[in-house]
């Protein structure tokens, strides 16, 4: 239990947040490792490995979804325990699962509760009294732990067995469920009743920021997913593309702390179309990765602006709802788009040629720029007050 020293602003409260957030699907954060052991040591091949993790992203988004028509109408700390609770079940029955249909729809209904958990969870991260530093502290620990499990997992699957990366799964979720716990009296930002209606003209800001976040998902994640072979094409060896992405990707936790040092000083506008900027650079000069100082510089760019972005975008879309739906609205919209972005980039694709793809995406993040202009511009002009936070 929290002291009343720990409160909204704290450290403590928004790293465990974040976390909290984090693990109702923490599996994204190390995707290729969840992969690479269905497709391994568990014995699925690698077409079904991908469909198990597909039906896992669905369920996901499922789950998210039904917390948007929830999360005004529940207590968010007993339905983020229920949720995590079950995904922690779920997480540990899937070692005792060799086949693949049962898989496939244990997985899906994992995908739920885990979904539905984030979703909730998404809603409160929101409601914390600075929304920059909340966001940015997530993105940070999702690259954080990313990168750990990756680095980790082939030591523990050799140590205990090939479902290890299941009981990591499930280890996460356990210790969210604790965090839970020791958050028990964190306040939240309560808006007076009349700002959990949206004005006409909030709910038009609120649809291009909505846009602009997807669109901006779709092109990071249509490179993030063929960066390795953009690579590759190039005549880079395998090894130092493999080395290059992790040293560069962990260049994330860069980014995502920008929010949170920075917040709004020099308005989010700036940051933003800094970082759309960067993303936009960093695709137009992958089209010339031949050479591999160009492809790092290309990739840092990228892995810098990216959790940025999403850090600021995020905030102002907490700042826009005090009810936290429309951040979990938000939740949703990124997923869509980092699902349909490696489906984008596959029917650009001609040959190995990687051109048209990353100019569509440059294009993409020049959309997204625009779309979010005048939003941001009518939020800083809007005065917003500060509202006391209370307690859940």
């Amino acid at each position: 239990m929290l002291n009343k020293k720990n409160n909204a602003n704290s450290l403590f409260a928004y790293l465990a947040m974040a976390f909290i957030t984090m693990s109702g699907l923490s599996y994204i954060n190390f995707l290729p490792g969840v992969v690479s052991a269905l497709a391994g040591a568990i014995g699925f091949s690698e077409v079904e490995a991908g469909q198990i993790v597909s039906l896992n992203g669905y369920g996901g988004l499922l789950g998210t979804t039904a917390a948007i028509f929830l999360v005004r109408r529940i207590r968010w700390r007993a339905a983020v325990i229920a949720g995590l609770a079950l995904l922690a079940l779920m997480d540990i029955g899937s070692a005792w699962i060799d086949s693949y249909e049962a898989m496939l729809a244990w997985r899906f209904v994992a995908g739920i509760f885990g979904g539905f958990s984030l979703g909730v969870a998404f809603a409160g991260l929101a409601r914390l009294g600075n929304p920059d530093r909340a966001f940015g502290y997530l993105l940070f620990i999702q690259f954080s732990i990313g990168a750990l499990v990756v680095y980790l997992l082939p030591a523990l699957e050799a140590a205990i067995n090939a479902y290890a990366v299941f009981y990591v799964m499930a280890s996460l979720a356990l210790v969210s469920l604790l965090l839970v716990i020791f958050l028990r009296r964190i306040p939240l930002n309560k808006y007076p009743r009349e700002r959990i209606t949206l004005l006409p003209s909030e709910y038009r800001h609120a649809w291009l920021l909505l846009l602009a976040i997807m669109l901006y998902q779709v092109a990071a994640s249509a490179i993030w997913a063929y960066v390795g072979l953009i690579g590759l094409t190039a005549g880079i060896a395998a090894e130092p593309v493999s080395t290059y992405i992790a040293v560069t990707g962990l260049l994330g936790l860069l980014g995502a702390m920008v929010p949170v040092i920075n917040g709004k000083r020099y308005g989010r506008l700036n940051w933003l179309l800094a970082g759309v900027a960067l993303s936009l650079l960093a695709a137009l000069l992958l089209n010339f990765s031949t050479h591999s100082t160009i492809y790092v510089f290309a990739m840092t760019l990228l892995f810098i602006s990216w959790p940025a972005v999403q850090s600021y975008l995020l905030a102002v879309i907490a700042e826009m709802d005090g009810s936290g739906k429309l951040a979990t609205i938000a939740a949703v919209v990124s997923f869509v788009g980092l699902a349909t972005g490696p489906l984008l980039a596959s029917g650009l694709l001609n040959n190995s040629d990687f051109s048209l793809m990353l100019y569509t995406c440059a294009v993409i993040f020049l959309m997204s720029g625009l779309l979010l202009l005048k939003p941001l511009r009518a939020q800083e002009l809007s005065n917003s007050g500060m509202l006391s936070p209370t307690p859940d």
